[in-house]
């Protein structure tokens, strides 16, 4: 009898040892690839894998903030001061990196013909469905704020007129706005570059100072007066090339519904 309690006590030895083995080998491996962000992230995640976040465990949750590719907000069991803990030191790093910034190509809002008083969901894309919204403009931002929605950073508000704008200290050019919108007017560009056209009208059609005050007139003057050939015209909208801008604002003076503005 003694002798049998023997082989159990080894036996449940021998499975807490190789089971002792086992998680550690595991623990080593889920956390070799982590880079400096996901780990320092990593270690402020609860680390109960629960699964809330949409993740299989904290450690690709952690992989995924370190990113920019989802919000600290996106585990439930954090508290405030570690989020902004986490927002703190990731945001400076991603915004370093950053090539492009977003920008709203839009300024009508209350300076756009209304055709009809919108009161429904607070939703752009809501709204674009029922005949391309309720401005005049059939590419005038909603200020539904759709895209506020999409920014991770708080880097895009609804301004004083109506329209989605950028806070570019805040951009980290990640692009996720730029699928909220449904009249594609949320692009992304050259950080450097200080100058650009803010329309999206694509229209050809004339009239548009009747529909918009600040709708490009597709008159032509930016692309007259600019010196090195940077203004180019795509799809009858005007886009500053930075790869040939000089900031000389030449254009800013010349356009006659202010819609080439500097950033």
């Amino acid at each position: 009898m003694d002798r049998l309690y023997v082989i159990i006590l080894l036996v449940g030895l021998l499975v807490l040892s190789v089971a002792f083995v086992w998680l550690l080998s595991f623990l080593v491996h889920k956390h070799k690839k982590l880079s400096i962000g996901a780990d320092f992230v990593n270690k402020i995640l609860p680390g109960v894998d629960c699964g809330m976040c949409g993740e299989k465990n904290c450690t690709e949750c952690a992989k995924k903030v370190a990113a920019g590719q989802k919000a600290p907000e996106a585990c439930k069991l954090l508290k405030e001061e570690e989020v902004y803990k986490i927002k703190k030191y990731i945001k400076p790093a991603n915004s370093a990196k950053r090539e492009q910034v977003a920008i709203v190509k839009c300024k009508g809002g209350k300076k756009a013909v209304d055709k009809y008083f919108y009161k429904g969901l607070d939703n752009c894309a809501v709204e674009e469905s029922l005949h391309s919204g309720c401005k005049e403009c059939k590419f005038a931002c909603l200020g539904c704020g759709d895209c506020v929605r999409a920014c991770r950073f708080g880097a895009i508000k609804i301004n004083e007129r109506g329209t989605a704008e950028v806070v570019r200290s805040k951009c980290v050019g990640c692009g996720a706005c730029v699928k909220s919108c449904p009249n594609q007017l949320v692009t992304m560009q050259n950080v450097s570059l200080s100058v650009q056209a803010i329309c999206n009208n694509k229209s050809s059609e004339p009239g548009i100072s009747k529909k918009c005050e600040v709708g490009c007139s597709h008159c032509g003057n930016c692309i007259k007066v600019c010196p090195v050939g940077a203004v180019q015209v795509i799809d009858n909208v005007p886009v500053i090339d930075a790869t040939k801008c000089i900031s000389c604002y030449r254009c800013v003076a010349a356009c006659p519904h202010h819609v080439i503005s500097r950033l």
